[in-house]
């Protein structure tokens, strides 16, 4: 049988980015929404991230897969089709393990991968239909809530949300988001969520300030990708990537650091924004957890967990939680 593939459109527009780019600049501090890494350039420089040696997070969460395969099967499966929800997809290089799986066993279900980026989508929908020719595939380009409030069969959902995504919100936001993802499932559907775990501060500092450079490439995208769709003049030379760690409240955050005072136009926005020399452009936040944290945001936002699934070195973890209220 050969691959069913849907592939949604995003209604996400040039509009929106320019909306939030400059709601962004004219902040004080200012600030440039960390979605806004992925575009083609940005998915590109992700990639080579992720193989990383310095990135841990990807070879820790590949091992909990590669190693609890028939745990998610018996979770996931109870002889009823479902849809399985990959919020960030991405490539799907870690959600591969368990297609895979799952296809040779015989599992009745739809494969839904979501990212913002539509060139994301595009090429995990055709990779994955020449890679596993029998999955059933139908992809959204939209922002993660609205692709599950799309879904508007009654066929169970098992949401996963890994490569500890979860870590870009503040905590309110989180909390604002898991419990509008409970609302909008049943109790018989299942969220799982990688969550990166708190560890030894330089271990998770090198993860956000690689050498060979590519996470600085990747936040100074986000310049060079206001300068292609908004006609801005950013000069990326005078700009620094700067990451940080706080141990105590477990946030690493990036931000872009301007190296002298200057004037920057974006045509598109008729906006001009003037930086001081060491103002910082905030693009990013990774919150890591406590296992006592992970319990306390599913408490609070109506699940209950099932299980925390770890790597070897307990660097990660896969959270399997189930909700416990309507």
């Amino acid at each position: 049988m050969m691959c069913k593939t849907t592939y949604i459109a995003s209604p996400l527009t040039n509009f929106q980015f320019a909306k939030d780019v400059a709601e962004g600049l004219i902040t004080n501090p200012k600030y440039l929404n960390s979605k806004y890494f992925y575009d083609k350039n940005g998915d590109e420089l992700f990639l080579k991230i992720m193989k990383l040696p310095e990135y841990y997070l990807t070879g820790s969460e590949l091992e909990i897969l590669e190693n609890n395969k028939e745990k998610f099967l018996q979770l996931m499966y109870s002889g009823e089709d479902f849809n399985l929800l990959d919020l960030g997809a991405g490539d799907a290089l870690k959600t591969q393990v368990l297609l895979k799986y799952f296809v040779n066993q015989n599992v009745n279900f739809t494969y839904v991968p979501v990212d913002i980026s539509q060139n994301a989508i595009q090429k995990v929908t055709d990779h994955l239909s020449k890679e596993i020719p029998r999955l059933k595939i139908k992809g959204f380009s939209e922002e993660y809530l609205q692709a599950i409030e799309s879904l508007s069969d009654q066929k169970r959902k098992i949401i996963l949300f890994l490569g500890a995504s979860i870590g870009n919100f503040s905590y309110s936001e989180t909390i604002n988001f898991l419990q509008q993802i409970s609302s909008s499932i049943d109790k018989k559907d299942h969220l799982i969520i990688g969550f990166d775990l708190k560890k030894d501060p330089q271990v998770i500092l090198e993860a956000y300030n690689d050498k060979a450079g590519v996470t600085k490439d990747f936040n100074l995208n986000l310049l060079h990708r206001i300068n292609r769709e908004l006609g801005a003049d950013f000069d990326v030379n005078f700009f620094e990537h700067y990451p940080n760690y706080n141990a105590e409240n477990g946030e690493a955050r990036s931000a872009l650091v301007s190296t002298k005072k200057q004037l920057v136009e974006i045509p598109a926005l008729e906006l001009s924004v003037r930086l001081k020399e060491g103002e910082h452009i905030h693009t990013e936040i990774s919150r890591k957890y406590s296992l006592k944290e992970i319990q306390g945001l599913a408490e609070v936002t109506g699940f209950e967990i099932v299980e925390n699934l770890m790597d070897s070195k307990k660097y990660f973890t896969d959270s399997i939680w189930r909700k416990i209220n309507e």
